[in-house]
């Protein structure tokens, strides 16, 4: 992250983390979490997107990246642990999580453009569990994090 970056999110990292979990809660109201944040680097995006997007993204992504982990305090049930990346510079945000056959990714941009990915790199379908949630939950983190990191 630009210093800028680093001084912004220290300095509102108790209110970031109040209102991720507040957000969170809109999907998974009786879930408790562990919160962990972090810069995300350039090569974690190779991760998420299809190596055809990643080569054409990575020159643009910058070092000005977030990432935020919610761990279920205590595992029961399905699994609801996942992580939520933003990259501000390609206005981008992802969420990637577990569902039935593996890795799932909701790759959003604005304006409700959802790509689902496989942890292959392939399209898919709107997986069964965590589908409807991070869909719910993608334009309100977006709009959150779109306040304190795109110039």
């Amino acid at each position: 992250m630009s210093c800028d970056a680093l001084k912004v999110t220290y300095s509102i990292q108790p209110d970031l983390l109040a209102e991720a979990a507040n957000i969170v809660a809109l999907a998974f109201p009786e879930t408790r979490f562990k919160l962990l944040y972090r810069q995300a680097s350039c090569s974690e995006a190779a991760f998420i997107f299809p190596k055809n997007q990643y080569d054409l993204l990575a020159p643009k992504i910058g070092s000005n990246n977030l990432s935020i982990t919610f761990k279920k305090e205590i595992h029961v049930g399905k699994n609801a642990n996942f992580s939520v990346y933003f990259f501000p510079k390609i206005k981008t945000l992802t969420l990637s999580g577990y569902y039935s056959e593996g890795m799932a990714h909701l790759i959003y941009k604005p304006f409700n453009n959802y790509n689902w990915l496989n942890g292959k790199g392939y399209t898919i379908t709107t997986p069964d569990y965590v589908g409807e949630k991070f869909e719910l939950l993608a334009p309100k983190f977006y709009t959150f994090f779109e306040e304190f990191f795109i110039d």
